[in-house]
């Protein structure tokens, strides 16, 4: 089996579906969403203490850009607190079409990350993981917003996209409350 092939396949085993070297086009990453915020992504240290989060994309950027389709029908947002947040625990909300297609704009009309040297802001891991519905598919479009620190936007093996601030404010419409990103 081909190094590709295992890594599609181990993918696709994890409830991702990634694309074949053919589609170095920036092809939205597919995966199921989740019906209740995912509690093993969040737990607390100790009483009184940091958060401890598991969120986020790792891995190899070789296939396009972070990407969603243009038609969501609607999007489903698991919301990852920060290391300090109180409560620790991930929230699930969810948006309209039309929330939806606006988010989806904002993210395809980010910028690439950049290359070089910077430096960032506090980074406190807050994040959340959008998923973007197509009528008829039980699979959803995912992404993964960074919140603090370098804002950006990842994808499974995708080139991440610098977080825009029309997308930051954008995201207040299904942001849970009491929870706020900064």
């Amino acid at each position: 089996m081909r190094r590709w092939q295992w890594a599609v396949a181990v993918a696709s085993a994890m409830g991702v579906t990634a694309c074949s070297p053919s589609g170095a086009g920036g092809e939205p990453v597919r995966a199921t969403p989740p019906s209740v915020a995912p509690s093993p992504s969040v737990r607390t240290v100790a009483p009184g203490h940091a958060c401890l989060i598991r969120h986020g994309t790792e891995g190899g950027r070789d296939h396009g850009l972070v990407s969603v389709g243009s038609h969501p029908s609607g999007v489903v947002a698991v919301w990852f607190p920060g290391m300090n947040q109180r409560p620790c625990r991930a929230a699930l909300t969810r948006g309209n079409a039309e929330v939806a297609r606006r988010l989806a704009k904002d993210i395809r009309a980010a910028p690439k990350w950049p290359s070089g040297a910077f430096n960032c802001p506090s980074d406190d891991r807050r994040g959340a993981r959008l998923y973007f519905q197509r009528s008829g598919s039980a699979l959803a479009d995912l992404v993964d917003l960074r919140l603090s620190g370098c804002r950006g936007i990842d994808a499974p093996g995708r080139s991440p996209r610098w977080m825009t601030e029309r997308l930051f404010r954008d995201l207040s419409s299904i942001e849970p409350a009491p929870w706020r990103p900064r």
